[in-house]
C-alpha cells in the first residue's frame, strides 16, 4: 500500500507558552485519534511531527497512524522557521519513497505549518531551496495561529495560507477537526492525476484563507517574553507580558514608552535549552515598561524577578544571599531603589 506522508511542523516558541502550547498537545492527541476512525486514512497515512523553536527537531518520525503516539511538545527561545523548513525538507529527503522502475512511491507529502510569529533567523536560504527542489513535489498549508503571526512571509512559501482565529478550547477543537477532515479527504483522493491538497470546508468563524498580503501585515513588538532560572531546581521558567493598548500607555523622558502586561508565568522542563536559539540576546527591555513581577513556577519563591550581575534572571525568596543557578555565582541582593534596569529579552 503506498504511503501518504502528513508532516506536522509545529512552532514551540516561547509565545506559544499556555493555553496555547496546551491546546496544541491535546490537540495533535485529538487528530490521530479522529484519523484512526477513517478506514482510508488508517490504510495509507503516515504521521510525522516536527517542532521549531529557536533549533528545529523531530519529535516523531513517519509513523504508520496505527502505531502512532502523539509526542510530548516541547518549548524553546526564538522563531527559527528556516531552521524548521531546512529541517523538514532534510526529513523529506530521508523519509519519502520515490517512485522506481520496480515499485510506486509515497503519494505527495502534506505539510501543516503552524506558527504564532515573526521569523527570528534568515529565511532566504530555505526559501530558495524549498522553491527549487521542493515545492512542485510537496504541499504545504500554513496557518497563522493569531493576529501576530507574519503572514507575509509564509506566503513567500506557499499560496494555501489561513488564519486561525481560535477564542475558545472550542474553537480549537473545531480547526483540529478540520484538519482531520481535510486529512481524510486527501487519503480518499491521493489517486487522482491532480496536484494540491484536498482541504474541507473552511470554517469561516475560526478561520480565514488569506489573498490579499496587505492584509496580513502587523506590527513588531506585540509582547515581551522574558526566561529565569529556579535557584532550587534551576529549571528554567517563562514570564510573558503583553503589550498594553495605546490609549494606556505613557510619556517618560519625552518619548512614548510601550508598557507590558503580565500574562503569566510558566514553568519550563530542563529541554527548553535544546530547542532554544544559541545566539546571544542582544534585545532589552526596560524594566519600567513591565507591568506586574511574578513568583516562581518551580518552587514558589515570592520573586521571579531577580537579576545577577551575570544578566540572567533568578528566583529569590527575599533579601540576603543567593545563588544564582545560571553562573554559580553569589549575590547579595538587598531592597530596589525603585529605579528601573534594562533585562535581556528572548526571542519569542
Amino acid at each position: 500500500m503506498r504511503r501518504l506522508p502528513i508532516f506536522m511542523l509545529l512552532d514551540v516558541s516561547e509565545s506559544m507558552a499556555g493555553d496555547n502550547l496546551r491546546q496544541l498537545q491535546h490537540g495533535l492527541e485529538r487528530l490521530v485519534a479522529g484519523l484512526r476512525t477513517d478506514p482510508h486514512a488508517l490504510e495509507t497515512v503516515h504521521l510525522s511531527t516536527i517542532a521549531f523553536a529557536g533549533k528545529a527537531r523531530t519529535l516523531a518520525p513517519l509513523t504508520e497512524l496505527a502505531h502512532f503516539y502523539p509526542p510530548r511538545l516541547p518549548l524553546g527561545s526564538g522563531t527559527s522557521l528556516g531552521r524548521g523548513m531546512q529541517h523538514l525538507m532534510d526529513e523529506l529527503d530521508r523519509s519519502i519513497q520515490p517512485n522506481t522502475p520496480e515499485r510506486k512511491g509515497d503519494w505527495r507529502p502534506v505539510i501543516y505549518l503552524m506558527t504564532d510569529g515573526k521569523p527570528t533567523d534568515d529565511i532566504e536560504p530555505a526559501l530558495k531551496r524549498w522553491r527549487e527542489r521542493y515545492a512542485a513535489r510537496a504541499t504545504l498549508v500554513a496557518i497563522a495561529v493569531g493576529k501576530f503571526a507574519a503572514i507575509d512571509v509564509l506566503q513567500r512559501f506557499t499560496d494555501t495560507v489561513l488564519r486561525l482565529d481560535a477564542q475558545t478550547e472550542q474553537d480549537f477543537r473545531r480547526f483540529v477537526d478540520w484538519v482531520t477532515m481535510s486529512v481524510v479527504a486527501q487519503s480518499r483522493s491521493v489517486a487522482e492525476p491532480r496536484a494540491g491538497v484536498n482541504l474541507a470546508k473552511i470554517d469561516e468563524s475560526i478561520l480565514k484563507k488569506i489573498g490579499d498580503i496587505e492584509n496580513g501585515l502587523n506590527v513588531d513588538e506585540d509582547l515581551v517574553v522574558l526566561t529565569g532560572r529556579c535557584q532550587n531546581n534551576r529549571l528554567p521558567y517563562l514570564m510573558r507580558y503583553e503589550r498594553v493598548p495605546a490609549a494606556a500607555r505613557t510619556r517618560q523622558f519625552g518619548m512614548a514608552l510601550d508598557l507590558y502586561q503580565l500574562a503569566g508565568v510558566f514553568a519550563l522542563e530542563a529541554d527548553y535549552d535544546a530547542l532554544s536559539d544559541d545566539r546571544a540576546l542582544v534585545r532589552t527591555v526596560s524594566t519600567d515598561a513591565l507591568i506586574g513581577s511574578p513568583g516562581c513556577p518551580h518552587c514558589g519563591n515570592p520573586t521571579a524577578f531577580a537579576m545577577c550581575s551575570c544578566g540572567a534572571l533568578m528566583c529569590i525568596r527575599g533579601s540576603g544571599p543567593a545563588l544564582c543557578p545560571s553562573c554559580d555565582r553569589e549575590c547579595d541582593f538587598g531592597e530596589c531603589s525603585g529605579d528601573g534596569f534594562d533585562v535581556a529579552r528572548s526571542r519569542g
